[in-house]
């Protein structure tokens, strides 16, 4: 991930070329290392010079990436030994996850890179990108405007690494690392993990598995860890074991035991694979000490819902008092509603009412944050309006943000809406929005549980070292 230069073996100047669309993606991304290209009938590429072979570079580079077909891996791997490149990048596929002959050429490369003590991510993979640095070496295009942030990923499925960038964009949620492990002949999750746990940028780590083949090691790697772990683990059912193995060579696990694991270790496992990169977001937010909430809505037919998902998630609403009622009252247009919790605040009309209502709950010592879901109106043609979230506005979003700053308590908020309206106010709000009510209640459990274990954690610690 730290590369201060890289050579790119197999680049040639056709367009379709995959080590070409590397080169490209590094340009693209304005990695600031040394670049340079190999391929043995030499000439230029995009002006820089193809070496004919790696033994050929002007220097030892920090990370050689190979994608050339797969016989002539082993021999590139030995040049590499040769030039002491210790760190590689194999994309290439058509090893163990192939057939016997892939199987033989893995053991070829495997003796190859442990003769010279090089450690190597795949084969079979899209290799690493480093948002921070600019070092991006998926052969898929990547756009260089998802935002830069404190998410990183490891993922066994190059594709699914790719979608995940793509949900994280979309929710305007910056990474930071990213890894297609592929099929983890050398490192995997287990180096990763560890990796990340140390890594300074990296705040929420994610997992995509399709096998666990050293549990106990993740399992110790992950219970050391104080940073959040959410996992989405496949090959779960029978019927895909053969389709994961033609993959990435993946064996499948025994899930129960898997998931007692994961729970022991502290990984806060998602049932669906989209709440992997939608989870991943909540813990920008301040902590959740507890299962005291304010339920609070415009629409009284989506808190019905939000409710009834609260009560799955163990979430608790406390009585509002007297005192406080009669505050929200005065702040009524028609005095049609009754003041609870949940809080239906459909007759709650300005902006400042509403941030006033939202500011005195988050004051109240009896409630430990906050779930807001919030309804876009229809305008005409069947648009949704970019500034009719039922009395809300984009000054009101960067208050609520500057409330959890000051409470140091979450306001969990869901915006349901279209896209356009999401992706202008996820632009505005510099904290999550989920478009989902349910999602936005199964969000606030995910740092509700983080929260308190995190909390547990640091109690025991304490004790431990007062004796």
């Amino acid at each position: 991930f730290g590369a201060r230069s890289v050579a790119l073996v197999g680049v040639s100047d056709k367009p379709e070329n995959l080590a070409r669309v590397v080169l490209e993606n590094l340009l693209r991304w304005g990695y600031r290392g040394r670049i340079f290209c190999v391929n043995p009938r030499g000439g230029k590429v995009l002006g820089f010079t193809l070496y004919p072979s790696v033994t050929d570079l002007p220097e030892a580079v920090d990370l050689a990436l190979i994608l050339i077909p797969a016989p002539a891996v082993p021999e590139v791997v030995e040049e590499c030994g040769r030039k002491g490149i210790g760190r590689l990048a194999i994309s290439t596929g058509g090893f163990d996850e192939l057939d016997e002959r892939g199987e033989s050429l893995r053991e070829r490369l495997v003796t190859v890179a442990r003769r010279y003590g090089i450690r190597f991510v795949g084969p079979n993979s899209l290799a690493v990108i480093n948002a921070h640095t600019g070092l991006c070496l998926p052969f898929l295009e990547v756009p260089p405007d998802i935002p830069k942030g404190g998410i990183s990923l490891v993922t066994q499925s190059g594709g699914i690494g790719m979608d995940f960038l793509s949900r994280l964009r979309e929710m305007n949620a910056g990474f930071s690392k990213w890894v297609s492990v592929g099929n983890k002949t050398d490192l995997d999750e287990v180096d990763y993990l560890e990796y990340l746990g140390r890594d300074e940028e990296t705040r929420v780590i994610c997992l995509y598995l399709e096998d666990v083949e050293r549990g106990r090691e993740l399992v110790q790697v992950a219970s050391g860890l104080r940073k959040p772990i959410l996992a989405f683990k496949a090959n779960v059912m029978p019927q895909t074991r053969q389709s994961a193995r033609s993959h990435t060579a993946a064996l499948a696990n025994d899930d129960h035991v898997l998931d007692g694991a994961f729970r022991q270790a502290g990984i806060i496992r998602v049932d669906r694979l989209s709440r992997l990169a939608t989870f991943s977001t909540v813990f920008a937010l301040p902590p959740l000490r507890g299962n005291r909430v304010a339920l609070v809505s415009p629409t009284g037919g989506i808190l019905v819902v939000a409710s009834d998902q609260c009560a799955r998630r163990g979430f608790e609403f406390p009585s509002l008092p007297p005192s406080l009622v009669k505050e929200i009252a005065g702040r009524l247009r028609a005095g049609v509603v009754k003041i609870a919790n949940p809080l239906d605040l459909v007759d709650v009309q300005r902006s400042d009412d509403r941030l006033f209502v939202i500011e005195r709950l988050l004051q109240q010592d009896f409630i430990d944050g906050i779930i807001l879901i919030l309804v876009a109106r229809l305008t005409r043609m069947g648009e949704m309006a970019t500034s009719g979230i039922l009395g809300m506005s984009e000054d009101m979003i960067l208050e609520i943000g500057r409330l959890m700053e000051r409470y140091r308590k979450p306001v969990v908020t869901g915006l349901l809406a279209g896209s356009e309206v999401l992706r202008k106010m996820r632009r505005v709000a510099g904290f999550p929005l989920y478009d989902d009510a349910e999602d936005a209640v199964d969000a606030a459990a995910v740092l509700r549980d983080y929260s308190l274990r995190h909390k547990l954690a640091a109690e025991s610690s304490l004790v431990r070292a007062t004796g």
